[in-house]
């Protein structure tokens, strides 16, 4: 396989390694079928030959070469086909010490199929600018979100490898930084190209002014690396990672309580709205729904207390507490008024009082078991920095009176689910935001939202660690002043002027009536 050297040492050359993936299992049934057992169902082998059983038993084991096996008449053949029918089974590691391999392709998906692609010497190549290479602590990955494989990277030459082909250069290039072979380079640029890491030129001969199609692919345009990583391991389909309501903490981490409240924080208590006067004078969801949309100023007047705390009520409260399960597979939660995939309740409400009747300027927790405001900040300027933070991202003129910063303590989530407990944040957030808009403009508040925050700020001025609890969307809310103006190039479709009316029927003038019992 290779040839010495003067030295009389002999040149690494390359050796093939197969495994299977250390979920699959091999069994054999009293008819002499092998049944492979995976992650993605059960693949039956009908009565293999000697030589393919003991393939696959040393491949259960970890990395092997095919070609210290004897076969018999036909059972190469016969081992080809199979590996070639259980590819999202197989690993393929190459190496050039039997004992050690520098890479290997793992498939991450049902679908995967692996096959290497070698570029030619006189083509740049580099690394796939969707790739990423982290480390579990113990070793180095490679993953895309454009690829159904990991490379896992064995050995420090390997490493040595990927700091090479951060731009483009020719292979030749890439050989030149390692201890092997041009061919042999080749090859393992190869096993990383057919992996989906390393991408060609498609246009160019030189690394100056090379073109890859990823850079011009219309598909990937709308994408960063990272956003297309964070959907593709938030979903299922491209990746082999745990995924669902796995409880992956364990009991190793407590989880945050189902009510985060502050009782030795000086609070406010809040008024309650009454059922039934809401029922007589709540506008019909339609007027709501149709009257609806992002204020973009409000009108210089306060909010009363009256009014904060029926929107809060409404919208945050705690309806009922729900105990853990008596075998403790679950935590304690709530019951809230806004929809919350996952049914954890992770979010918290803070208030950046400004100008509000009723409620001193300053910046407040919601604590929505108690129904009061916690004071966590009386500082003026903190208030003015939330504010005008929530000013910058909607784009408005003016600070609003009112911000409603909306926080989620994370391990609420990520104690129950792997994979998806981020993006349930997000889409939980707008369920909240929506709710919370509905509300206000049933109420004939003004309000918009923002996704825009800033964490540091947000985190600095509320007490909290970012890592543990920290802002994922903002609310702001005042006073109607006046519609906001069509735009001219707009053209209505579909009843358009159904906003209209919802707006004129919403519209009860300076004389409109909170329904609240107590006062504030």
């Amino acid at each position: 396989m290779s040839a010495s050297g003067d030295d009389g040492a002999r040149a690494p050359a390359r050796v093939d390694l197969w495994s299977l993936r250390e979920d699959v299992h091999v069994e054999t049934d009293d008819d002499g079928n092998v049944v492979l057992r995976g992650r993605w169902g059960d693949t039956t082998v009908p009565a293999p030959g000697r030589a393919v059983l003991e393939a696959l038993r040393r491949m259960g084991f970890g990395p092997v070469s095919l070609g210290n096996i004897a076969y018999g008449d036909g059972e190469r053949r016969e081992l080809d086909r199979l590996l070639d029918r259980i590819q999202p089974m197989v690993i393929r590691s190459f190496a050039v010490d039997p004992e050690r391999p520098l890479i290997s392709v793992v498939p991450m998906a049902q679908q995967a199929r692996f096959t290497p692609v070698t570029p030619a010497a006189g083509t740049p190549i580099r690394l796939s600018r969707f790739a990423v290479l982290r480390t579990d602590g113990e070793r180095y990955f490679l993953e895309s979100p454009l690829s159904l494989h990991r490379v896992d990277l064995h050995h420090a030459d390997a490493v040595r490898l990927i700091g090479a082909l951060g731009r483009a250069v020719l292979p030749a290039e890439v050989a030149a930084a390692l201890p092997y072979p041009v061919d042999l380079v080749l090859d393992l640029l190869g096993h990383l190209a057919g992996a989906g890491m390393v991408v060609t030129a498609e246009a160019g001969d030189r690394p100056r002014g090379a073109v890859f199609a990823e850079d011009t692919a219309p598909a990937l345009a709308a994408w960063t690396p990272l956003d297309l990583m964070f959907h593709t391991r938030s979903t299922l389909g491209r990746h082999d990672n745990d995924f669902g309501a796995t409880y992956p903490l364990g009991d190793r981490w407590d989880v945050e309580p189902a009510v985060k409240r502050s009782p030795d924080l000086p609070g406010i208590a809040l008024p309650r709205p009454r059922w039934g006067e809401l029922l007589a004078d709540d506008p019909p969801l339609t007027v709501a729904v149709e009257a609806g949309g992002p204020a973009t100023r409000f009108a210089d007047a306060p909010l009363t207390g009256r009014e904060i705390g029926q929107l809060l009520y409404r919208a945050a409260r705690v309806r009922a507490l729900v105990p853990p399960d008596r075998d403790g597979s679950t935590v304690a939660t709530s019951d809230r008024p806004y929809l919350n995939l996952g049914g954890c309740y992770e979010f918290e409400f803070y208030l950046a009082i400004g100008d509000c009747t009723g409620i001193p300027r300053g910046v407040y927790h919601y604590d929505p078991l108690g129904h009061r405001l916690e004071q966590v900040n009386p500082d003026p300027e903190a208030v003015a920095e939330l504010l005008e933070g929530g000013r910058l991202a909607a784009n408005l003129a003016e600070a609003p009176p009112v911000l409603i910063a909306v926080t989620a303590r994370f391990r609420r989530l990520s104690r129950k689910y792997n994979g998806l407990s981020y993006a349930l944040v997000l889409k939980n957030v707008g369920a909240v935001l929506q709710t919370l808009h509905l509300v206000g403009t049933a109420m004939g508040l003004a309000a918009c939202w923002t996704e825009i925050i800033d964490i540091d700020v947000s985190a600095r001025v509320l007490g909290l660690d970012w890592r543990v609890e920290s802002g994922v969307g903002g609310f702001l809310v005042g006073r109607p002043a006046g519609p906001s103006p069509a735009r001219p190039d707009m053209r209505p479709a579909n009843d358009a002027r159904w906003g209209d009316r919802a707006r004129t029927r919403l519209s009860r003038g300076p004389d409109r009536k909170p329904f609240m019992s107590g006062s504030a």
